[in-house]
């Protein structure tokens, strides 16, 4: 039998986008699949719309991304994860392109990833490349929807919770290399990526912070950016306490009240 894949929803107020996000989880071509949706405290009708569906659906206190994905995580029964976000779907052969990639991989291969396709207000193509630290170190090119084994991404710890709303995905890349691993890459789209808004530039002070966290958990990578800019950084990493805010790993489920709301048997 395949290995069971655990496809994860982490869903903010997009109750509007998310029925296109569990169907295009339920609809995939891999036979062994669970689905869960993770509701990070919505003010909307998204419980709701989720529910609707033959999967498991878990709620919490809002807590931010990183911390929902290591939530959904304590629940997942996989031997692959693949987190999505509610507002994008997934190709229906995604799963079953990224699982047999992954399956025939070596063992320090930790994740395997695709090209990833926007759609709605823009419709390039964000287009990845064959595993490259080097250039990882320079900026990532993989995207954040990857199929990962799951006794690797909790051994590392699971996502960095100081990483709310930047560059959580590039920390777990850069950390899983440092840990050993790498990813593999296939040419196929894995994702469609929904853009539904006009380009909002984050602010200089988020960018800035992200970006010195990550000079900080990584100076060895990072030591040029911070040559560049070493007043700006060092500003940001004492006034953001970088050293109290970065290294928070796994899972909040007790303090963020993580409740089952629709449990279901496997499809």
């Amino acid at each position: 039998m395949k290995p069971l894949v655990s496809i994860i929803i982490t869903n903010y107020n997009y109750a509007g986008f998310l029925s296109e996000a569990i169907e295009s989880a339920l609809t995939q071509d891999y036979p062994h699949c669970e689905v869960l949706v993770l509701d990070d405290g919505s003010s909307d009708e998204s419980l709701e719309v989720a529910c609707r569906y033959p999967v498991k659906v878990l709620a919490q206190k809002n807590g931010g991304l990183s911390l929902a994905r290591n939530n959904a995580l304590v629940h997942a029964r996989g031997e692959y994860v693949l987190f999505l976000d509610a507002d994008d779907r997934l190709p229906e052969h995604a799963i079953i392109q990224l699982a047999d990639s992954l399956g025939s991989a070596t063992n320090d291969v930790a994740y395997a990833y695709g090209q990833m396709q926007y759609f709605d207000l823009q419709t390039d193509v964000f287009k990845s490349r064959e595993f490259d630290a080097k250039q990882l170190f320079k900026s990532n090119y993989v995207c954040a929807t990857t199929l990962l084994r799951k006794e690797v991404l909790v051994r590392a710890g699971g996502y960095d919770n100081g990483f709310r709303t930047l560059r959580e995905d590039w920390e777990l890349y850069l950390r899983l290399w440092r840990l050993g691993y790498k990813g593999i890459f296939i040419q196929q789209i894995t994702l469609e990526c929904r853009k539904h808004k006009p380009h909002v530039r984050r602010s200089l002070a988020v960018k800035a912070l992200s970006m010195a966290k990550l000079i900080y958990l990584y100076p060895s990578f990072f030591w040029k950016q911070w040559l560049r800019h070493p007043l700006r950084y060092t500003y940001y990493m004492i006034v953001g306490k970088v050293w109290n805010s970065t290294r928070d790993y796994g899972d909040k489920a007790e303090l963020h009240g993580l409740r089952v709301v629709k449990d279901i048997k496997d499809r």
